[in-house]
């Protein structure tokens, strides 16, 4: 797998905040990140173990590999419809509980910021509750880690408390407890039914 930043360096161009006396790096792809605007698709885009985003022509991301970096560069700073895109062909190329998380966040954030038709508010909050819930159901034991990267936290805590937070509720045998410092967290007791859901883990 290329980095985009290898195959086309001409196409990227980073303006720091020294040189523009912005507060952040804005990152172009030769076109401006924060600039692209959401278009509803398909209800399974950026889902697990859907690659429809590939075929999109919405998604400007779709012909091109995003490294690891640069994943995290549009997540922090190029606006939430290139984050969805981005983030969901990296989904796509890597099925992982880390990039299918980030992916319903940035649906989550669109919701939240009615960067979407009225019409479709709706379709992106429920798509953002099932991109949470996939995380549970394909990818219970995925962990991120904090700023120092030395502490490994499971992903199903977080995904589970984003689905509450939408006014979803939680499938499968999950419950939220405290652990021993008081702090939620998500467990459940028997193994998940996958054949029981429309979509299974495939």
């Amino acid at each position: 797998m290329y980095n985009l930043l290898t195959k086309w360096p001409f196409l990227v161009l980073v303006a720091s905040a020294v040189a523009c006396g912005g507060d952040s790096e804005e990152y172009r792809f030769g076109f401006n990140t924060t600039g692209i605007e959401f278009v509803f698709f398909d209800v399974n885009e950026g889902i697990f173990p859907s690659r429809v985003t590939l075929s999109n022509p919405n998604n400007p991301f779709r012909e091109y590999a995003i490294g690891s970096e640069t994943k995290f560069d549009i997540l922090d700073d190029g606006g939430n419809a290139a984050g969805f895109y981005a983030w969901a062909v990296v989904l796509a190329g890597e099925p992982t509980g880390e990039n299918q998380y980030y992916t319903a966040t940035k649906l989550r954030d669109l919701f939240l910021s009615d960067e979407v038709a009225e019409a479709d508010r709706e379709i992106v909050r429920d798509m953002a509750i099932e991109g949470f819930q996939r995380v549970l159901d394909c990818f219970p034991d995925s962990v991120y880690f904090d700023v120092t990267g030395a502490f490994p936290r499971k992903l199903a805590t977080p995904a589970y408390l984003e689905i509450v937070d939408l006014g979803g509720r939680v499938q499968g045998d999950w419950a939220l407890v405290q652990d021993t410092n008081g702090n939620p967290q998500a467990v459940r007791s028997t193994p998940f039914n996958f054949a029981a859901r429309e979509f299974p883990c495939l």
